[in-house]
């Protein structure tokens, strides 16, 4: 089944969530004859997860000591498109969503090295803004020789989440964003961004 497209911001609630823990869609299969109990989701009887990008972390600027400058950028990413796909398991009512993300980085003038790891996060917040999970992961990106700007691709499979009764796919919302200290997410709300791309 093919990825389905996200390119939604979400809202400030559920950024407030995530910072302050831890600061659609594609075709539908039928149970096949061979007894699998798997069954595709993406469809009004079998939703997945909205997914997207949590507003205010859809980008990172790393910087140099207090970072009074534009001189003082170590490099600034962000974070492009999420897609995603989900298969519902209905023997053990569980959903199974698997997800990916692009993004692209550029060095800034204060770079002194050509390899960089930034950390992102994906997490999984039930209706009403409930956190369920959260896990930061690496992304290692290197810039080639006489190259500015590198792209990236993060993929994270099998986040496997419950469901029962009437709660389906709809009640949960997976987001991704860079983990920021408390100092990024400030600088992100008070300095206006240019894109990259």
């Amino acid at each position: 089944m093919p990825f389905s497209i996200a390119l939604q911001r979400l809202s400030r609630p559920s950024l407030a969530l995530v910072a302050t823990l831890s600061l659609a869609l594609a075709g539908c299969s039928s149970l096949n004859p061979f007894g699998s109990d798997d069954q595709e989701g993406g469809t009004t009887q079998l939703p997945c997860p909205q997914v997207g990008v949590l507003g205010e972390t859809d980008h990172i600027t790393l910087l140099r000591g207090a970072g009074t400058d534009l001189t003082d950028i170590v490099a600034r990413a962000e974070i492009g498109r999420v897609v995603s796909k989900c298969s519902y398991n209905t023997n053990d009512a569980t959903i199974s969503v698997d997800l990916a993300f692009d993004g692209i980085a550029e060095l800034g003038p204060a770079a002194t090295s050509r390899d960089l790891v930034f950390n992102v996060f994906v997490a999984v917040t039930r209706r009403f803004d409930t956190l369920d999970k959260k896990q930061v992961y690496q992304i290692p990106v290197t810039f080639e020789a006489g190259q500015r700007q590198a792209r990236f691709v993060k993929t994270v499979d099998r986040t496997v989440l419950p469901y029962g009764g009437t709660a389906d796919g709809r009640i949960y919302q997976v987001l991704v964003g860079f983990q920021l200290t408390a100092e990024q997410l400030e600088y992100n709300r008070r300095v206006a961004y240019t894109p990259i791309r």
